[in-house]
């Protein structure tokens, strides 16, 4: 704070004999209008860069929760009676049924939560979700528990996460529409002797 104090006192000791003040004075004008470009310049780099780091965060703890639910979901897949802890299904399933949706649960969010934030593509995921109807643990999850997650995105208000379930819904009707899906039991050969 001395220095600047100071300057003015120093600036006019080291400057040469009829230095012409008002000349410098215009100089130093210019270029305090390129600092004023530069600073806004510098501030646009720091709210963009907060931004950043604010959207990695929400990133960092949508993926910390999302694994949680997952360990939540493995625990109740290997333990019936952890299962009961979870709403009840629509229909009676057996509890094998019951473990094959949770595990469709687990793929779907996986999916949903990378559409969300963005590491995929709308295009990208259409073209998982046709092949992931196909098949009849698919169909049966998404027939039981579609509507579900229907009401959950339109009450979530998330235009991303609407997007995604509608499209899914879609793909679902085209699915059932174009036939009957590959049975559970026709996926894999038995094994060659």
């Amino acid at each position: 704070m001395a220095l600047v104090a100071l300057s003015p006192f120093i600036l006019r000791a080291v400057a040469p004999v009829g230095m012409d003040w008002n000349r410098l004075s215009e100089v130093g004008q210019v270029y305090g209008a390129v600092a004023v470009l530069f600073s806004a310049a510098a501030f646009l780099g720091a709210v963009i860069s907060i931004w950043h780091q604010a959207k990695q965060t929400r990133i960092m703890h949508e993926e910390i929760r999302s694994s949680m639910h997952k360990e939540l979901i493995l625990r109740a897949l290997d333990d019936e009676t952890l299962a009961h802890c979870w709403e009840p299904p629509p229909e009676p399933l057996t509890f094998l049924e019951n473990r094959q949706h949770a595990f469709c649960n687990l793929i779907y969010r996986l999916w949903l939560s990378d559409y969300v934030v963005g590491r995929v593509t709308l295009a990208a995921t259409k073209i998982t979700l046709e092949v992931h109807f196909k098949g009849e643990v698919a169909r049966r999850h998404w027939r039981i528990y579609g509507q579900g997650w229907l009401d959950w995105a339109t009450a979530n208000l998330n235009k991303r996460e609407q997007e995604f379930v509608s499209l899914t819904q879609s793909i679902f009707e085209a699915a059932v529409a174009a036939g009957p899906p590959v049975a559970a039991h026709r996926y894999f050969e038995p094994p060659r002797v």
